[in-house]
């Protein structure tokens, strides 16, 4: 009678073992078939996984941030010592473009400062 208890235990682990590995084989096969669909025809240009893994794109998530491109408006600002300037730039880009402005309009004011800062250093030759 235990052979019987101890045979049935055997064979339950072996049935176990058995279904483990069938279900690592369906994993596998799995994971195989979604890594074939995510890639087209087209060399994998358009994986998005990868696309979204890329380092290009979190530059571009960060180049379309507008609290990015404030904060970075912000240190233009202050590197220049126009610390009041702050608001009136806010006020500036609201009037200009009837909104809060987005990241691409808070960044080409900021390059136009810039620009105006350098040209006005080079004019009256200030030194820092």
């Amino acid at each position: 009678m235990t052979d019987l208890i101890r045979m049935s235990a055997e064979q339950m682990r072996r049935k176990g073992i058995e279904n483990a590995e069938a279900k690592r084989q369906r994993e596998k096969e799995y994971n195989m078939k979604i890594e074939q669909m995510s890639k087209h025809n087209v060399g994998g240009l358009y994986d998005i996984r990868a696309i979204a893994k890329s380092k290009q794109f979190k530059e571009q998530q960060n180049h379309y941030n507008v609290e990015q491109a404030r904060s970075e408006l912000e240190d233009l600002l202050q590197a220049n010592r126009l610390y009041k300037f702050t608001d009136i730039t806010s006020d500036f880009i609201k009037k200009i473009s009837g909104r809060d402005g987005d990241s691409y309009t808070i960044r080409e004011t900021g390059k136009f400062i810039s620009d105006l800062v350098n040209e006005i250093k080079l004019k009256y030759e200030v030194k820092e």
